[in-house]
């Protein structure tokens, strides 16, 4: 592991058949990394509901177009930054979590203020494909949002064009699709895009988030959105912004300018 990469002291830093995880902490800043000190996410201590990163605030753009989720569903646990923030926006809401790694399982519980036991919480140490694609119960999620990542990027196999697929038949008729990948030149993301766009019918948005980030966002929609005019959103986004602390006018001007509606 590189410490050069890792900023301020660590905490904890254990290895399992997936690699390197580490806990550090800067200040009043948790932070989890993977491999060679890969950021994967961040909370504050005493405001752990607060999301940090750009790529998680703009993943809850998703709340745009279903402002009050009742279930959702979070493959790739991490540092809990997405499972803090919607246990305090949404608490009557139903989460279950898919994580394949019992180690980051763990490192949630005791370092990231991942509730034991919690009415509206159900945690499954699974592999993310295999969880959406052994149901065969149609419907059942208003939100599923897609986290998940190794020390080579995004999880290979929730790539594939039958994960996708599932999670489509797993969301409620009105629900939203939101997957966080990478938009280096290795990564191919158009050809994801493509196969998102694919299986959803052209009922998906994209949402890079400028050159100096790797993340790359991909909404699709169950059968709610058809290229409408996103800035109809505005006040949409102007109210969350005050529920939420989070810049949404701004990541809707982004969706916006990524998605010139069709002539």
């Amino acid at each position: 592991m590189s410490e050069e990469n890792i900023k301020g002291t660590i905490v904890c830093s254990l290895r399992d058949l997936y690699g390197e995880t580490t806990v550090a902490d800067d200040g009043n800043v948790r932070s989890l990394y993977f491999g060679d000190g890969i950021l994967q996410s961040s909370i504050w201590l005493d405001r752990p509901d607060m999301l940090i990163e750009d790529y998680c605030q703009a993943m809850m753009s998703a709340l745009l177009f279903m402002n009050n989720p009742g279930s959702v569903l979070v493959i790739g646990l991490g540092g809990c930054s997405l499972i803090n923030f919607l246990l305090k926006a949404f608490p009557r809401c139903a989460i279950d979590i898919v994580e394949i790694r019992q180690t980051v399982i763990d490192l949630a519980h005791k370092f990231f203020i991942l509730p034991g036991e919690h009415a509206h919480l159900k945690i499954f140490h699974d592999a993310g494909h295999d969880f959406i694609c052994r149901s065969k119960d149609p419907g059942g999620y208003d939100l599923i949002l897609i986290d998940a990542f190794d020390e080579d990027g995004p999880a290979a196999t929730l790539l594939k064009k039958d994960f996708i697929a599932a999670c489509r038949a797993r969301l409620k008729g009105s629900g939203v699709f939101v997957m966080n990948a990478w938009n280096s030149p290795g990564d191919n993301f158009p050809a994801l895009y493509a196969s998102v766009r694919e299986i959803f019918e052209g009922r998906t948005l994209k949402l890079p988030l400028g050159e100096a980030y790797r993340n790359a966002l991909i909404f699709g929609f169950g059968d709610m959105l058809n290229n409408p005019d996103l800035l109809e959103y505005r006040s949409m986004a102007e109210k969350l912004q005050r529920e939420h602390r989070i810049n949404f006018p701004k990541f809707l001007r982004y969706l916006h300018w990524q998605n010139p509606r069709e002539q």
